[in-house]
């Protein structure tokens, strides 16, 4: 007879507790940059509770003009910096960091010509980080390409904290 020595540790009733002011949460932001621009898009954390982001996912597209057309070259065209409204604006990164270094292989083939139009890459990257309530997640993104708007979408997972003002009890 084996015993399970973790369960003289184990408070279920403050794990209940803990459970009951906080739930999993995913926030969603996507966007379009138009060509040879900037563009900053936020998603807010609401007045349900602090967001602790425990990981990241992505996807963007690549393309620009070639042969006056619309094609999808590859070529990483989206720079992005990640900041929290709620900290004073405060970045994460230092520069504008390239999506291929930030999402690979989160591009997404987006012309219906190259064969493969569905082809979307998941990965999730760790990145924690606890963003106050009623505060926003901003995402500031250049397009450099000179001919064709691109588009990219993040999904922040995480969990949902509530805070003293909506459980009346933490």
């Amino acid at each position: 007879m084996g015993m399970n020595v973790l369960l003289n540790r184990i408070d279920a009733a403050k794990i209940f507790q803990t459970q009951s002011v906080q739930n999993q949460e995913a926030l969603y932001l996507a966007d379009t940059v138009p060509a040879a621009t900037q563009k900053q898009a936020r998603v807010s954390v609401s007045s349900l509770g602090h967001f602790f982001c425990q990981h990241i996912t992505m996807s963007y597209t690549t393309v620009d003009t070639v042969a006056a057309a619309a094609a999808d070259t590859g070529i990483d065209y989206l720079r992005g910096k990640l900041m929290d409204a709620g900290a004073g604006m405060l970045a994460f990164m230092n520069d504008y960091v390239p999506f291929h270094l930030i999402a690979t292989p989160g591009r997404r083939m987006s012309i219906a010509g190259s064969g493969n139009a569905s082809a979307q890459m998941h990965v999730i990257f760790p990145f924690e980080y606890m963003f106050k309530v009623n505060s926003d997640i901003i995402f500031d993104v250049k397009n450099d390409a000179v001919g064709q708007p691109n588009s990219y979408s993040v999904v922040f997972w995480g969990i949902r904290v509530k805070t003293s003002s909506t459980t009346g009890n933490m």
